[in-house]
């Protein structure tokens, strides 16, 4: 059999839904924000990281540069 629904009931099932979606809305943005900082934690460690090691690599590819460049005797 076929369950009518009233006004009522249909105002309550439409808030229940719309409170729901409110509350997915909110852990969403939760969930972005994040995201968000972990990859500004991520990019700031790999910029460390790039200045740290071009540092060492610099100075090991000028040492090679000036080894080459130097006419044993």
């Amino acid at each position: 059999m076929v369950h009518i629904y009233t006004r009522k009931e249909v105002k309550q099932r439409r808030m229940k839904y719309q409170v729901f979606a409110g509350m997915f809305d909110f852990v969403a943005i939760l969930v972005g924000i994040a995201v968000i900082i972990a990859c500004i934690i991520l990019m700031n460690a790999l910029v460390q990281f790039i200045l740290r090691d071009g540092a060492v690599s610099f100075a090991k590819l000028w040492g090679l540069f000036m080894d080459a460049l130097i006419i044993p005797e």
